[in-house]
């Protein structure tokens, strides 16, 4: 039995009318579906501290860091070659003006010294034989004088005898011999007597070098004992007794304890006021801790240059308290204070971004305000505050003092309770 199939139109209608259908109950549903409201968005409030400001009269203070140097400071050592016989100070010790510090061997000193003194006596003997030599030629030439006379004379009666033809030859030779002898004897003494100032000045000149000689052999003497050129500490020993030392070898190194130095850099930014205060006549006090025990020094210069490296000039204090209880080389914190000034802020560290920067609280939102970092301030605990000025600060203002990673113009915060 033969089964009949469905039209064509039929086949081909149908999947056509369901999908159809099917789209439109998508469509009627799409339409009118209730309309979902949308959700609003609330704006995040930061929660920070603030403290409403006040300006006021503050001292300004600034944290040094500084190290001690002593600008006077020697090292003694050997002006002879000799053995070391005594060490009368060790490392560390005080010592004072013109104390003994190492005695060396004096025997070879004392020996030079007297051959020196010998020499000097001997120099000495000669040019008081040469004076008395010369008042004897200044005796003596007129006693040869006069017989250059009596021998002129016998030669004038010898040659008168001759021609009257009763004196012989011979004899008026021996007469003009004579005369002439006593001549060169009278030329002989006249030139030891001309002679006589520079055979005095050829003795001065050698009694002169004997008595540097002898005066230099003295100081050598004097040099065996090794003395403190003035009141200090000393630095280091290294000798010990028994050893040989040669010229030029250290003995002993001090430095002045009363003379010593603080070196610390300060920041371009301050100088200005450093400077007018110093130039004014002020005195400008740090203050600080030394092994538990407080320290005082006094800005006394600024260095005359300042290295391209850092980023500030040296300032040198000189300790007014506490002094004994540093040493050179010794790293100190100081507490620099500044001249006072008016309508300065002090403020917490976190009230501060940057180095000029600070956020005041306006209708609840940040308004930047540019200021200017004058220094620092101490307190007795420990902590510190930053001391900042700006025009556009007034009393009653409050300051956040929250370090808000992403604090800008126009934030919004809420205040906490404190």
């Amino acid at each position: 039995m033969t089964i009949a199939r469905p039209p064509l139109l039929i086949r081909l209608g149908l999947p056509i009318a369901i999908i159809a259908l099917a789209i439109g109950s998508f469509v009627m549903l799409r339409t009118t579906r209730p309309a979902v409201p949308a959700m609003q968005s609330e704006e995040k409030a930061w929660r920070v501290t603030a403290i409403e400001i006040e300006p006021a009269r503050y001292q300004p203070e600034l944290l040094l860091y500084g190290t001690v140097e002593a600008p006077r400071q020697a090292e003694l050592s050997a002006a002879i070659a000799a053995d070391i016989t005594q060490v009368l100070v060790a490392e560390g010790q005080l010592v004072t003006d013109q104390q003994l510090l190492v005695l060396l061997d004096e025997r070879d000193g004392q020996l030079a010294q007297r051959q020196r003194e010998a020499d000097v006596a001997e120099i000495q003997a000669l040019i008081d034989s040469e004076l008395k030599r010369y008042r004897s030629d200044l005796a003596a030439l007129e006693y040869d004088k006069a017989m250059l006379e009596l021998d002129r004379r016998a030669v004038t009666r010898a040659e008168d005898l001759r021609q009257r033809k009763v004196g012989s030859e011979s004899l008026l030779d021996e007469a003009r011999l004579a005369f002439q002898r006593q001549a060169l004897a009278v030329n002989a003494r006249q030139l030891a007597i001309d002679d006589h100032s520079t055979r005095s000045a050829q003795l001065r000149a050698r009694l002169a070098r004997a008595e540097a000689l002898r005066d230099q052999a003295e100081l050598d003497l004097q040099r065996t004992r090794i003395v403190a050129p003035f009141a200090g500490r000393v630095a280091s020993v290294p000798v010990a007794p028994g050893d040989r030392v040669r010229i030029g070898d250290s003995l002993v190194s001090l430095y002045a304890t009363a003379e010593l130095e603080i070196r610390a850099q300060i920041p371009f930014r301050y100088l200005p006021v450093i400077r007018a205060s110093l130039k004014a006549g002020g005195s400008l006090l740090a203050h600080g801790q030394q092994d538990g025990r407080s320290l005082s020094a006094r800005l006394q210069r600024l260095s005359a240059q300042a290295a391209r490296s850092l980023g500030g000039i040296d300032a040198l204090f000189i300790p007014i308290d506490g002094a004994d209880s540093i040493v050179p080389g010794r790293l100190l914190r100081l507490v620099l204070q500044l001249p006072p000034q008016e309508q300065l802020v002090a403020l917490p560290s976190s009230a501060l971004y940057g180095l000029d920067r600070v956020y005041r609280l306006t209708d609840g939102r940040l308004a930047g305000v540019t200021v200017e970092r004058v220094g620092e301030r101490y307190n007795p605990d420990g902590s510190a505050q930053v001391l900042i000025r700006s025009p556009a600060l007034q009393i009653g203002d409050q300051l956040i003092t929250t370090q808000l990673p992403n604090a800008v113009e126009g934030l919004k915060v809420t205040t906490a309770d404190l």
